[in-house]
C-alpha cells in the first residue's frame, strides 16, 4: 500500500473556505472513487504548525496515485484551490507519496 501526503497551508482567513472548497467539488469523493484508491481524508490541524490542513490517501500503487495527480479533474480544479492557500502561484499542488513498511519486512532487510 502507499499513502500520499499533500500539506496544505490556507491563506489567512481562509481555512473554512478550504474545507468548503473540498465539500463543494466532492474531492475527497472523488478520490475515493478514483481506481487505485482506497481512502481519502482532509485533516486540520489543531496546533500552531505550518500546515493548516494536510490531505492522506491510500493507494494501491504509487502509479495509481500518479493518474490522480495527471486526472484533467483534478487539474481544473487547481486554479479554485490555489487562490485558498499561501502559496506562490507557481508551486505545484502534489503530494508525497510513501510506501508502507511492515515491521516484519523491516527485519527480513536488516538480518
Amino acid at each position: 500500500m502507499f499513502r500520499s501526503v499533500l500539506t496544505l497551508r490556507a491563506a489567512s482567513g481562509k481555512a473554512a473556505d478550504l474545507e468548503a472548497f473540498y465539500a463543494d467539488h466532492r474531492v475527497l469523493e472523488r478520490a475515493r472513487s478514483f481506481p487505485g484508491c482506497r481512502a481519502a481524508e482532509l485533516l486540520r490541524s489543531v496546533d500552531a504548525g505550518a500546515a493548516t490542513h494536510i490531505v492522506t490517501a491510500d493507494w494501491d500503487t504509487a502509479a495509481d496515485y500518479g493518474n490522480w495527480v495527471a486526472d484533467p479533474w483534478r487539474a481544473s480544479l487547481s486554479e479554485g484551490l490555489t487562490a485558498l492557500l499561501d502559496i506562490r502561484e507557481d508551486e505545484p499542488l502534489v503530494g508525497g507519496v510513501f510506501e508502507l513498511v511492515e515491521p516484519s519486512s523491516q527485519t527480513e532487510e536488516h538480518q
